[in-house]
């Protein structure tokens, strides 16, 4: 506390850097868009920015045939995954335990029967990729640690950044076991020329509609599938913290699996069709969309299946949480 008579002006100054700091992130984040848009701009992104003459009557069909029965639950578009055999190599030590590579076969089928050609082809795609950071036989009693699962944003996957963007140190030393894991088209799941290093995320999500869809399906299955698989090694519980795309990724699980223990949204996408259509704005892309009658309310329509806000959650409010970025320019507050 101030002593009596002396003026405190640490409020002031606290709001003062906070704004600053909030206008300094928000110019950071305009020029990840600018990147982001330059990593869309390759051979295969050109080919998803193609619209077709009658793009508004195909999208009517397409948002028509994802809602047979997925919008419930059981639902069509989630399927329950068998549980995979998880391959297990021990490839160093960090925060004071053994960092343990996961490899698992993707057993993910597209919903739509003319997709299964393009997803085949992607084959980086088709094995799952995942990081476990752990400290053996310390949780409560000796007995096994609940597991964290961390889900990165868009274009990102890479190891050495999420342990640091997730602080995954932190985690570790307060009784968790971490498990990084990369979600479709990105880290090691993408297409080698085509995703890989800069262009990590380049396929997904993207201005294929399909893909972009199938990519949360299959992102669904194999989450699904990982979490079967830890609690069968033992885990008693298996919770998931994501960001942005992550965030996106965490909230829909949550619509999926009861079982997931806890939910934490930070910075989450929630609209793709707002994203896409209100980063577009200024781009040929979008003004070619609305040309041939396309819209973000068709958009949404489309991306329905997935969006977390069509579906009723199933985790307890209790071990929900929302987290919020305040000049947020990529995925703003609106969205959380």
């Amino acid at each position: 506390m101030p002593r009596r008579g002396v003026r405190c002006t640490v409020p002031g100054v606290l709001r003062d850097v906070f704004r600053a700091v909030t206008r300094a992130s928000a110019a950071l984040d305009r020029g990840v868009v600018r990147v982001m848009e330059h990593r869309m701009a390759g051979p295969a992104a050109r080919k998803d920015a193609v619209i077709p003459e009658d793009a508004h009557r195909r999208l009517v069909a397409l948002a028509d045939r994802y809602r047979d029965a997925t919008l419930g639950l059981p639902s069509r578009f989630f399927p329950a995954p068998r549980r995979p055999e998880l391959r297990a190599r021990a490839i160093g030590q960090a925060f004071g335990g053994t960092v343990t590579e996961l490899t698992w076969a993707s057993g993910y089928r597209p919903f739509l029967p003319e997709y299964k050609d393009e997803h085949h082809r992607w084959v980086e795609n088709h094995t799952a990729h995942a990081r476990r950071y752990s400290r053996a036989g310390n949780g409560a009693g000796g007995a096994p640690r609940p597991v964290m699962v961390l889900l990165h944003g868009w274009g990102g996957g890479a190891w050495w950044l999420e342990e640091r963007a997730f602080a995954v140190g932190y985690w570790v030393a307060r009784g968790f076991d971490v498990v990084v894991f990369q979600l479709p088209f990105h880290g090691a799941r993408a297409p080698a020329g085509v995703g890989r290093g800069p262009r990590s995320g380049a396929l997904f999500p993207s201005a294929n509609l399909v893909r972009t869809n199938e990519g949360f399906g299959q992102a669904i299955h194999d989450l699904r599938a990982l979490a079967m698989a830890l609690r069968a090694r033992g885990a008693p519980a298996v919770g998931a913290i994501g960001m942005s795309l992550g965030g996106y990724t965490t909230a829909l699980w949550a619509t999926i699996d009861p079982a997931l223990a806890f939910a934490v949204a930070m910075v989450p996408a929630v609209s793709m069709s707002d994203l896409m259509w209100r980063h577009g704005e200024d781009g040929a892309t979008r003004r070619r969309a609305a040309q041939a009658g396309v819209s973000e309310d068709l958009i949404a329509s489309v991306f329905a299946v997935h969006a977390p806000t069509t579906r009723r959650v199933l985790v307890p409010r209790a071990r929900l949480m929302i987290v919020a970025g305040a000049g947020d320019a990529i995925t703003p507050g609106d969205q959380a």
